[in-house]
Parts: C-alpha cells; structure tokens; sequence
C-alpha cells in the first residue's frame, strides 16, 4: 500500500514554532498569542498568491508583514535566521516514528506531501529516521495545498489509486477537504479534537497515530 501523510502537525510537532514566537514576543513585552496568530495569517495568505513563493522567501515576507502589522519596526524580521531554525529542529510526536517503522516493516511505501521545501525536508527526514520512499513539497508541486494541483501531481508521479493508496494527515482545511475533493481514501489525525464536517466525509478518524498500524495492517 502507498500511504502519503502530511508533516507538520501530523508527524512533527509544530509547537516549538509558537514557543519561539512567544519567547520574542515576551522579552519586548509583546502578546506572543497575538504575534504566533498573526504569522500563520500572512504565511497562508502568502502561501495562495498568483505566483508561488518558496517557502523560506515566505517565511522572511511574512515576519516583514508582521512587523507592519504589529508596528514593531523590524523585530520579527531580525529574527528570521532564529524562526527558521525552530523549524529545522521540530521533532516528532512520541509515536510517529514506532508507528512508521512497523508501517514500514508490513511492505507498504511511505511518502510525505508538505507545505515546505526540499531543504527542510533533509533536516525533517533525518528526525524521521529516514523511513520515506519519496517527498512532495511545493518545490516539485509549484504550489501549496489545499490546491488540487499538488495532490493531482502527487497521484500522476505515484499512479495512485483507492486500491493501492490512503492519504493520513492533521490538518482538515489542507488535505481532508482537497482529498475528499479528489476522491481520496483518508484518515484523519484529529490531534485537536475537533468536529469534522459531515460534508466531506467518508474519513477514518483517530486522536493520534498510535491505533494506525491496527487499522491499516
């Protein structure tokens, strides 16, 4: 079986980005809820211009948009280099590498589609115990998800299909829905405990990756 899984939020732990913003903020006596809040907005409205931007030139136009925002002069900006290293240590959740080890094990092929880039990716895979068959990000796709275009570009490299194929992902806006869109099988790694939109099922559902290998082998 072919299994495509999200990364960020699904097999590493995005936390430590929010720390980071929140550790700036606190030391200039700013809301680092406020400052995390307004980095995700421009990141994914960023993400969905006409042309694409690669991901570390979005991250650095995004801390800039910040500073406008947050009228902070240039201190979001003069910590780029400190941000992007956050995301180059994420870790994985406890589980993620147990469950894909034994994913792994049973024969399947593993492969991971992201809203990042090929360098990243080296640092991400190297956390991940290098266990993937193949990487998609929006360096290969020329654009972010939830845009059709990435995962019909994934399913075309791939020849997938629902007999062959099962995508795994966090996050409902960025895969659930396009996945549902494109007639995907899916599972969905509901970390936050939300409450799906009937619309866009069938999806399985699990809290985190730990039952995956009994639904899956």
């Amino acid at each position: 079986m072919n299994l495509t899984f999200d990364c960020y939020g699904t097999l590493l732990d995005t936390a430590a980005i929010e720390t980071c913003f929140r550790q700036i903020s606190n030391e200039n006596h700013l809301n680092g809820s406020l400052a995390a809040n307004v980095f995700s907005s421009y990141k994914e409205r960023l993400m969905y211009t006409e042309a694409i931007i690669p991901f570390e030139k979005l991250i650095k136009k995004s801390l800039q948009f910040m500073d406008m925002d947050l009228k902070t002069d240039h201190l979001f900006s003069n910590h780029y280099q400190t941000i992007m290293q956050a995301y180059y240590d994420l870790k994985p959740f406890s589980e993620a590498h147990a469950v894909l080890s034994q994913l792994k094990n049973a024969g399947n092929s593993l492969y991971l589609m992201s809203n990042s880039s090929s360098r990243l990716m080296e640092h991400h895979l190297q956390a991940l115990g290098h266990l993937f068959d193949g990487v998609f990000t929006a360096d290969d796709t020329r654009c972010y998800k939830p845009q059709l275009d990435f995962f019909e570009f994934v399913q075309d490299q791939l020849h997938l299909n629902n007999d062959n194929h099962i995508h795994i992902a966090k996050g409902f806006w960025w895969d659930i829905v396009p996945c549902t869109k494109m007639g995907w099988r899916k599972i969905w790694i509901n970390r936050n405990h939300l409450s799906g939109l009937k619309e866009y099922q069938p999806y399985q559902e699990l809290p985190d990756l730990s039952r995956l290998p009994e639904i899956l082998l």
